[in-house]
């Protein structure tokens, strides 16, 4: 089995080339063992990169395999209707990072009941199983929110996982939902809960330089105590600093 590159930006480039001409040089075209659609129409190839063309191959006919061979279980399942793959793109909410669509070393199946944020969908365990035995990363399998209609031939193993404090996404939310020509379609999205905007200024502010990278590396949990540790400090330091009196009367009057 092909050993992967890491989930990294260095190790992903090293590994794939660069997104746009260099990869396109690189891309194959992949005929699935089963009939796929996208929209309803039939898809008669996949383009996909020359190193992971193989282990895409073999986790289609693993499928198609497990399935007796027979297309009407295959379109019962939703596992034909294809979603995505190729696409020089970049990874939604970020402007430097490449989705690994863009690396074509990704590929998405049956959206419409696999959407991003939908814990593990409908995604059937022998399709998952087919894809793992070939090394390839699922998904459903992201902390946080999860991206069940998306495989992705990558290591992530030895990188923490995104913190999961207030239902953080996924950082490579990396599903496609569009067509091999570049095109991408998203569903639209209702407006942020609170919790979300706290967490999205939280994680701006990490990644802006504020000082607070290492939270990256922390469980939610982890990053709650820290937050009420630090609430708790700032209290006794404004009662120490005021004077318990004066705090009193101050919070009487915002209460009243």
């Amino acid at each position: 089995m092909t050993k992967w590159p890491k989930d990294n930006q260095a190790d992903l480039l090293a590994f794939y080339g660069t997104p746009g001409p260099d990869v396109e040089r690189q891309l194959v075209n992949v005929v699935p063992p089963f009939q796929m659609y996208y929209d309803g129409k039939p898809v008669a190839r996949i383009r996909f990169h020359r190193k992971a063309a193989a282990a895409l191959t073999a986790a289609l006919n693993d499928i198609w395999e497990h399935y007796g061979s027979d297309q009407r279980k295959i379109d019962a399942l939703g596992i034909s209707k294809y979603a995505g793959a190729y696409n020089p793109r970049k990874v939604r909410g970020s402007a430097t990072k490449w989705s690994n669509h863009a690396y074509g070393a990704a590929i998405d199946l049956n959206a419409e009941e696999n959407g991003f944020g939908k814990g593990h969908g409908t995604m059937p365990q022998p399709v998952i199983d087919a894809f793992k035995r070939q090394g390839a990363r699922w998904g459903g399998d992201y902390r946080g929110r999860t991206d069940p209609m998306h495989f992705e031939f990558c290591d992530a193993s030895g990188y923490p996982g995104p913190v999961a404090l207030m239902d953080m996404p996924q950082v490579d939310g990396d599903s496609d939902q569009g067509d091999d020509g570049g095109s991408t379609e998203f569903s639209a999205q209702s407006k942020p809960s609170f919790g979300k905007r706290v967490r999205n200024w939280l994680v701006g502010l990490t990644s802006s330089g504020g000082g607070l990278g290492f939270l990256g590396y922390l469980t939610s949990w982890e990053v709650v105590a820290i937050l009420c540790g630090f609430s708790l400090l700032m209290t006794v330091l404004i009662v120490w600093f005021f004077g318990p009196d004066k705090v009193r009367g101050w919070v009487a009057r915002q209460v009243s």
